[in-house]
Protein backbone atom coordinates (compact mmCIF):
# COMPACT_ATOMS: atom_id res chain seq x y z
CA UNK A 1 0.00 0.00 0.00
CA UNK A 2 1.16 3.30 -0.83
CA UNK A 3 2.15 5.54 2.00
CA UNK A 4 -0.23 8.53 2.27
CA UNK A 5 2.54 10.86 3.10
CA UNK A 6 4.24 9.74 0.67
CA UNK A 7 1.64 10.25 -1.72
CA UNK A 8 1.06 14.19 -0.65
CA UNK A 9 5.00 14.47 -0.44
CA UNK A 10 5.31 13.30 -4.49
CA UNK A 11 2.11 15.65 -5.38
CA UNK A 12 3.86 18.78 -3.72
CA UNK A 13 7.08 17.76 -5.44
CA UNK A 14 5.19 17.87 -9.38
CA UNK A 15 3.81 20.56 -8.37
CA UNK A 16 7.29 22.70 -7.61
CA UNK A 17 8.95 20.75 -10.60
CA UNK A 18 6.21 22.48 -13.24
CA UNK A 19 7.02 25.44 -15.35
CA UNK A 20 4.87 28.56 -13.82
CA UNK A 21 2.05 28.90 -16.22
CA UNK A 22 1.87 32.58 -18.10
CA UNK A 23 0.10 35.17 -16.28
CA UNK A 24 -3.69 35.75 -17.74
CA UNK A 25 -3.68 37.98 -20.00
CA UNK A 26 -5.47 41.28 -19.22
CA UNK A 27 -8.29 42.06 -20.34
CA UNK A 28 -9.94 45.37 -22.40
CA UNK A 29 -11.54 46.06 -18.81
CA UNK A 30 -8.54 45.75 -16.77
CA UNK A 31 -6.65 47.76 -19.17
CA UNK A 32 -8.85 50.79 -19.06
CA UNK A 33 -9.01 50.73 -15.57
CA UNK A 34 -5.29 50.62 -15.46
CA UNK A 35 -5.50 53.76 -17.66
CA UNK A 36 -7.40 55.46 -15.49
CA UNK A 37 -5.70 54.82 -12.74
CA UNK A 38 -1.66 55.72 -13.91
CA UNK A 39 -3.27 58.90 -15.30
CA UNK A 40 -3.15 60.31 -12.13
CA UNK A 41 -6.13 62.47 -13.36
CA UNK A 42 -9.60 62.48 -12.18
CA UNK A 43 -11.55 60.73 -14.69
CA UNK A 44 -14.48 62.72 -16.07
CA UNK A 45 -17.63 60.54 -15.82
CA UNK A 46 -19.21 62.05 -19.01
CA UNK A 47 -20.50 58.78 -20.68
CA UNK A 48 -19.97 60.34 -24.18
CA UNK A 49 -16.19 61.33 -24.27
CA UNK A 50 -12.94 59.33 -22.77
CA UNK A 51 -14.30 54.99 -22.29
CA UNK A 52 -14.88 51.90 -23.86
CA UNK A 53 -16.69 53.03 -27.48
CA UNK A 54 -17.08 49.81 -28.81
CA UNK A 55 -15.82 46.10 -28.07
CA UNK A 56 -16.08 43.38 -25.69
CA UNK A 57 -14.53 44.63 -22.41
CA UNK A 58 -13.86 40.91 -21.29
CA UNK A 59 -11.84 40.45 -24.30
CA UNK A 60 -8.15 40.04 -23.66
CA UNK A 61 -5.71 42.67 -24.67
CA UNK A 62 -2.66 41.26 -27.32
CA UNK A 63 -1.62 45.09 -27.76
CA UNK A 64 -2.26 48.54 -27.66
CA UNK A 65 -2.38 50.55 -31.10
CA UNK A 66 -2.79 54.80 -30.74
CA UNK A 67 -4.03 56.49 -33.19
CA UNK A 68 -5.45 59.78 -34.33
CA UNK A 69 -8.89 58.05 -35.11
CA UNK A 70 -9.82 54.56 -35.77
CA UNK A 71 -10.40 54.60 -39.31
CA UNK A 72 -10.31 51.18 -41.38
CA UNK A 73 -7.38 51.66 -42.35
CA UNK A 74 -6.08 51.96 -39.02
CA UNK A 75 -7.98 48.92 -37.63
CA UNK A 76 -6.20 46.94 -40.65
CA UNK A 77 -2.90 48.12 -39.90
CA UNK A 78 -3.45 47.09 -35.93
CA UNK A 79 -5.22 43.32 -36.97
CA UNK A 80 -1.79 42.82 -39.00
CA UNK A 81 0.24 44.19 -35.97
CA UNK A 82 -1.52 41.78 -33.19
CA UNK A 83 -2.73 44.64 -31.77
CA UNK A 84 -6.52 44.68 -30.70
CA UNK A 85 -6.94 47.84 -27.94
CA UNK A 86 -7.39 50.69 -29.76
CA UNK A 87 -6.97 53.77 -28.63
CA UNK A 88 -7.75 56.89 -31.04
CA UNK A 89 -8.14 60.60 -30.00
CA UNK A 90 -10.99 61.49 -32.06
CA UNK A 91 -14.70 60.06 -32.98
CA UNK A 92 -14.54 56.47 -34.70
CA UNK A 93 -18.16 56.47 -35.37
CA UNK A 94 -18.82 59.93 -37.25
CA UNK A 95 -20.05 61.62 -34.37
CA UNK A 96 -18.46 64.23 -32.16
CA UNK A 97 -18.80 62.04 -28.81
CA UNK A 98 -19.28 58.41 -30.43
CA UNK A 99 -22.84 58.94 -29.12
CA UNK A 100 -24.92 56.32 -31.58
CA UNK A 101 -28.27 57.94 -29.86
CA UNK A 102 -27.30 60.92 -31.38
CA UNK A 103 -26.07 60.44 -34.64
CA UNK A 104 -27.15 61.43 -37.87
CA UNK A 105 -26.49 57.88 -39.27
CA UNK A 106 -28.77 55.17 -38.83
CA UNK A 107 -27.91 51.99 -36.61
CA UNK A 108 -27.96 50.54 -39.70
CA UNK A 109 -25.99 52.49 -41.78
CA UNK A 110 -23.22 50.38 -43.96
CA UNK A 111 -20.35 51.96 -42.89
CA UNK A 112 -20.87 51.75 -39.79
CA UNK A 113 -21.82 48.25 -39.40
CA UNK A 114 -18.84 47.34 -41.78
CA UNK A 115 -16.68 48.59 -39.11
CA UNK A 116 -18.75 47.44 -36.05
CA UNK A 117 -17.67 44.25 -38.01
CA UNK A 118 -14.25 43.84 -38.43
CA UNK A 119 -14.12 45.11 -34.27
CA UNK A 120 -15.99 42.49 -33.30
CA UNK A 121 -14.70 39.41 -35.96
CA UNK A 122 -10.75 40.66 -34.91
CA UNK A 123 -11.84 40.55 -30.95
CA UNK A 124 -11.11 44.29 -30.69
CA UNK A 125 -12.01 47.20 -28.35
CA UNK A 126 -11.82 50.87 -29.27
CA UNK A 127 -11.67 52.79 -25.79
CA UNK A 128 -10.91 57.02 -27.01
CA UNK A 129 -8.88 59.19 -25.22
CA UNK A 130 -9.40 62.89 -25.55
CA UNK A 131 -9.54 65.20 -22.69
CA UNK A 132 -7.29 63.02 -20.81
CA UNK A 133 -5.00 63.27 -23.76
CA UNK A 134 -4.85 67.10 -23.69
CA UNK A 135 -4.82 67.24 -19.83
CA UNK A 136 -1.74 65.17 -19.68
CA UNK A 137 1.03 67.53 -18.19
CA UNK A 138 2.12 69.37 -20.85
CA UNK A 139 -0.84 68.51 -22.94
CA UNK A 140 0.36 65.50 -24.89
CA UNK A 141 -0.87 66.35 -28.04
CA UNK A 142 0.34 69.88 -28.14
CA UNK A 143 4.24 68.53 -26.88
CA UNK A 144 3.95 65.57 -29.73
CA UNK A 145 3.06 68.58 -32.75
CA UNK A 146 5.90 70.65 -30.96
CA UNK A 147 8.54 67.92 -31.28
CA UNK A 148 7.12 66.76 -34.86
CA UNK A 149 8.08 70.33 -35.55
CA UNK A 150 11.21 70.65 -34.57
CA UNK A 151 9.72 73.76 -32.89
CA UNK A 152 10.25 72.19 -28.83
CA UNK A 153 13.39 74.22 -28.56
CA UNK A 154 11.98 77.69 -29.57
CA UNK A 155 9.17 77.31 -27.33
CA UNK A 156 8.94 80.85 -24.97
CA UNK A 157 6.47 81.83 -22.33
CA UNK A 158 3.22 80.98 -24.11
CA UNK A 159 0.65 84.00 -25.00
CA UNK A 160 -2.57 83.37 -24.69
CA UNK A 161 -1.92 80.27 -22.77
CA UNK A 162 -0.75 78.28 -25.72
CA UNK A 163 2.51 78.07 -27.45
CA UNK A 164 4.06 80.94 -28.55
CA UNK A 165 7.70 80.10 -30.98
CA UNK A 166 10.37 82.38 -31.71
CA UNK A 167 12.47 81.26 -34.81
CA UNK A 168 15.11 82.77 -36.53
CA UNK A 169 13.97 85.81 -38.92
CA UNK A 170 12.61 83.34 -42.01
CA UNK A 171 10.31 84.14 -45.26
CA UNK A 172 6.64 83.00 -44.54
CA UNK A 173 7.04 80.74 -47.80
CA UNK A 174 10.09 78.88 -45.63
CA UNK A 175 8.37 78.56 -42.75
CA UNK A 176 5.57 76.79 -44.52
CA UNK A 177 7.45 74.35 -46.22
CA UNK A 178 9.04 73.40 -42.97
CA UNK A 179 5.83 72.93 -41.49
CA UNK A 180 4.20 71.00 -44.63
CA UNK A 181 7.22 68.76 -44.53
CA UNK A 182 7.54 68.31 -41.10
CA UNK A 183 4.16 66.74 -40.38
CA UNK A 184 3.92 64.94 -43.92
CA UNK A 185 1.44 67.23 -45.19
CA UNK A 186 0.96 66.67 -48.79
CA UNK A 187 -0.90 69.71 -49.09
CA UNK A 188 -0.80 73.02 -46.43
CA UNK A 189 -3.04 76.45 -46.86
CA UNK A 190 -1.22 79.60 -46.63
CA UNK A 191 -2.96 83.01 -45.66
CA UNK A 192 -0.70 85.94 -46.25
CA UNK A 193 2.41 87.22 -48.37
CA UNK A 194 4.66 84.01 -49.09
CA UNK A 195 7.76 86.55 -49.14
CA UNK A 196 7.21 88.81 -45.91
CA UNK A 197 9.62 87.69 -43.22
CA UNK A 198 8.29 86.02 -40.08
CA UNK A 199 9.82 84.77 -36.81
CA UNK A 200 7.05 84.85 -33.67
CA UNK A 201 4.29 81.74 -34.01
CA UNK A 202 1.23 81.06 -31.52
CA UNK A 203 0.55 77.74 -31.97
CA UNK A 204 -2.84 75.64 -31.59
CA UNK A 205 -4.26 72.51 -32.62
CA UNK A 206 -7.26 71.04 -33.36
CA UNK A 207 -10.38 72.99 -33.16
CA UNK A 208 -9.98 74.83 -30.03
CA UNK A 209 -12.85 77.13 -31.20
CA UNK A 210 -12.54 80.51 -33.13
CA UNK A 211 -12.29 82.69 -29.81
CA UNK A 212 -9.32 81.08 -28.71
CA UNK A 213 -7.86 81.20 -32.86
CA UNK A 214 -8.89 84.65 -32.90
CA UNK A 215 -7.16 85.72 -29.50
CA UNK A 216 -4.00 84.21 -31.56
CA UNK A 217 -4.67 86.33 -33.79
CA UNK A 218 -4.67 89.62 -31.84
CA UNK A 219 -1.86 88.60 -29.65
CA UNK A 220 0.93 90.54 -31.95
CA UNK A 221 2.28 87.54 -33.67
CA UNK A 222 3.90 87.54 -37.02
CA UNK A 223 2.03 84.29 -37.44
CA UNK A 224 -0.61 82.03 -35.86
CA UNK A 225 -0.56 77.98 -36.69
CA UNK A 226 -3.88 76.80 -37.00
CA UNK A 227 -5.84 73.49 -36.99
CA UNK A 228 -9.50 73.29 -37.99
CA UNK A 229 -11.47 76.82 -38.27
CA UNK A 230 -14.24 78.26 -38.67
CA UNK A 231 -13.28 80.13 -42.02
CA UNK A 232 -16.08 82.87 -41.91
CA UNK A 233 -15.20 83.77 -38.64
CA UNK A 234 -11.23 83.08 -38.18
CA UNK A 235 -10.34 84.13 -41.45
CA UNK A 236 -12.45 86.77 -42.05
CA UNK A 237 -11.25 88.15 -39.38
CA UNK A 238 -7.48 87.43 -40.13
CA UNK A 239 -8.06 89.05 -43.99
CA UNK A 240 -10.02 92.61 -42.27
CA UNK A 241 -7.04 92.65 -39.42
CA UNK A 242 -4.50 92.48 -42.25
CA UNK A 243 -5.99 96.25 -43.25
CA UNK A 244 -4.20 97.56 -40.48
CA UNK A 245 -1.51 94.68 -38.93
CA UNK A 246 -0.61 91.65 -41.44
CA UNK A 247 -0.34 88.30 -40.25
CA UNK A 248 0.65 85.23 -41.58
CA UNK A 249 -2.00 82.23 -40.81
CA UNK A 250 -0.82 78.17 -41.34
CA UNK A 251 -3.61 75.86 -41.49
CA UNK A 252 -2.61 71.68 -40.66
CA UNK A 253 -6.40 70.97 -40.68
CA UNK A 254 -7.00 68.47 -37.54
CA UNK A 255 -5.15 65.43 -38.04
CA UNK A 256 -2.33 67.78 -36.88
CA UNK A 257 -2.98 66.60 -33.73
CA UNK A 258 -2.28 62.89 -34.79
CA UNK A 259 1.54 62.85 -33.51
CA UNK A 260 0.55 63.83 -29.91
CA UNK A 261 -1.10 60.28 -30.24
CA UNK A 262 3.14 59.17 -30.86
CA UNK A 263 3.41 60.82 -27.34
CA UNK A 264 0.42 58.80 -25.24
CA UNK A 265 1.84 55.68 -26.77
CA UNK A 266 5.55 56.48 -25.18
CA UNK A 267 3.13 57.24 -21.83
CA UNK A 268 1.26 54.16 -22.09
CA UNK A 269 4.87 51.99 -22.70
CA UNK A 270 5.65 52.72 -18.88
CA UNK A 271 2.37 51.71 -18.04
CA UNK A 272 2.31 48.15 -19.68
CA UNK A 273 6.04 47.16 -20.10
CA UNK A 274 4.34 43.66 -21.04
CA UNK A 275 2.36 44.45 -24.10
CA UNK A 276 3.85 45.38 -27.42
CA UNK A 277 2.33 49.66 -28.25
CA UNK A 278 2.29 51.24 -31.05
CA UNK A 279 1.32 54.60 -32.52
CA UNK A 280 0.20 53.84 -36.32
CA UNK A 281 0.15 57.28 -37.43
CA UNK A 282 -2.15 58.50 -40.44
CA UNK A 283 -1.30 59.75 -43.26
CA UNK A 284 -2.31 62.72 -44.86
CA UNK A 285 -5.79 62.29 -46.50
CA UNK A 286 -5.54 65.34 -49.06
CA UNK A 287 -4.17 66.03 -52.25
CA UNK A 288 -3.01 68.93 -54.23
CA UNK A 289 -4.78 68.90 -57.73
CA UNK A 290 -2.53 71.23 -59.13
Amino acid sequence: MIDRRMTLAGMVSTLLAAPASAAAPLTARAVFAEIRRASGQKWDPNPTDDRIIFGDRAAPVTGIATCFTASLDVLRRAQAAGLNYIIPHEASFFERYDDFAESALPDHDPVIRAKQAFVTGHGMVIQRMHGHAHSRPGDAIMTGLLRQLDWDVYRAADKPGLPWIVLPPASALKVGRHIKARLARRTLRMLGDPSRTISTISVSAGMPGENVQIQQLESGADAVLLGEVREPEVLGYAQDLAESRKVTVFLSGHTGEDPGMGILAEWLKTVFPALPIQWLGMADPYSNPA
